[in-house]
């Protein structure tokens, strides 16, 4: 039970920090287009705000998935499962779970692979290597593992209800 705590800590914890940085990076996005649009009209164009809004839009979408599944804010099919007695509802949502996080376990290896396999390119504007960009799908999947873990903790603990 103890680790369960930490669990739940742990991805509480994480979810409100990529909740702070979803935030930053938008308003980031903001500032770039913004600056890129100012830039244009009475300078000249920016070379590199496209790539650096591309790339926070990058980052912005894996964080923002794995704290939207955190608040089970996805789109789901519940008509089958809201049929089913609570018991065998509650091994239906383990279940989900369960292969939901498959995809992200096999999601977050692929994505370290990956990384791996383009980390020695750079971007065209910024000459960042690439695998900082690409760790964004690692990053977000692993984020999206501790939440299932979490889940089902809770689900199993009786201490989140199922809908």
């Amino acid at each position: 039970m103890l680790l369960a705590n930490y669990i739940s800590k742990a991805s509480d914890y994480i979810d409100k920090v990529c909740a702070k940085l979803i935030i930053f990076i938008l308003a980031m996005m903001v500032l770039t287009t913004s600056l890129q649009i100012i830039c244009r009209v009475f300078f000249n164009a920016l070379s590199w705000s496209e790539e650096v809004t591309r790339y926070l839009l990058v980052y912005l979408t894996f964080l923002g998935a794995s704290s939207v599944y955190k608040k089970k804010g996805h789109i789901s099919v519940i008509a089958v499962q809201a049929l089913l007695p609570p018991k065998l509802r509650k091994i239906l949502t383990v279940l989900v779970i369960v292969i939901s996080s498959s995809f992200f376990i096999i999601a977050t290896l692929y994505g370290i692979k990956y990384m791996g396999l383009q980390g020695i390119q750079l971007s065209a504007a910024l000459r960042i290597p690439m695998k900082y960009i690409y760790m964004a799908i690692p990053i977000g999947f692993s984020i999206m593992i501790l939440h299932s873990i979490d889940h089902i903790i809770k689900i199993w603990f009786g201490k989140e209800v199922i809908q």
